[in-house]
């Protein structure tokens, strides 16, 4: 079975100024997709052929506020 795609997407308060994220944001939430307390989410999304969402919402000052993780809907196989 073909391995789960884990999608970044990073979300900012309206009205605020787009920024791109760091290298090292970015590289953390890699490893973040990649550690133990992730497996059941990654296997649920193998088991239902989904992707796995990890969404960072940052304030108006750019500090990240809260880090989510969700499954999307199908992706194609």
């Amino acid at each position: 079975m073909k391995k789960p795609t884990v999608r970044f997407q990073f979300r900012r308060a309206s009205g605020s100024q787009s920024r791109t994220p760091s290298i090292a944001m970015t590289e953390a939430l890699h490893r973040l997709s990649e550690v133990d307390e992730m497996q059941p989410l990654l296997t649920k999304a193998r088991t239902d052929g989904r992707e796995v969402l990890i969404e960072v919402f940052h304030g108006a000052d750019g500090q990240p506020l809260l880090i989510h993780t969700t499954l999307n809907p199908q992706f194609n196989q």
